[in-house]
């Protein structure tokens, strides 16, 4: 086996431990979202997260991979900055951003198209999560 391959399945390994932290963290999120707070600390974890599998699927080239992780990290990172609280509905986005990523990551990593079309419509939601006008400020 080349050397390019362990290192690519070893991401793909590590993929799956950071998909389970942004699972968990997201599901942490969504019992506090009833009263919009957050962990900090949750929030990081989920970032980082996202931002990991960015990174390293930047490395290997997979770029549908990397553009719908930039767009989710891009909101984690507005939650982060306290400028977006963690309602019911943009947790519930950010839950079916997260099985959308383990899609693009499992196909990634077997070769095939993403066995969900739901790319467009949730790089859509998360747009319209990280708009001002969507959180009832101004533009």
């Amino acid at each position: 086996m080349s050397l390019t391959l362990d290192i690519r399945n070893t991401f793909f390994q590590e993929c799956e431990e950071l998909l389970e932290t942004l699972d968990d963290g997201l599901n942490m999120l969504a019992s506090s979202a009833e009263d919009e707070s957050a962990d900090l600390e949750v929030v990081n974890a989920v970032f980082r997260a996202v931002h990991s599998i960015k990174g390293g699927a930047a490395a290997f080239g997979l770029d549908m991979l990397v553009r719908f992780a930039h767009q989710f990290e891009t909101v984690l990172d507005e939650m982060r900055s306290g400028r977006l609280a963690p309602s019911s509905d943009i947790v519930g986005v950010f839950l079916r951003c997260a099985d959308y990523l383990a899609d693009l990551v499992n196909s990634a990593r077997d070769n095939v198209a993403p066995s969900s079309g739901a790319g467009p419509d949730l790089l859509k939601r998360l747009a319209q999560t990280a708009h001002p006008a969507y959180r009832g400020g101004s533009s």
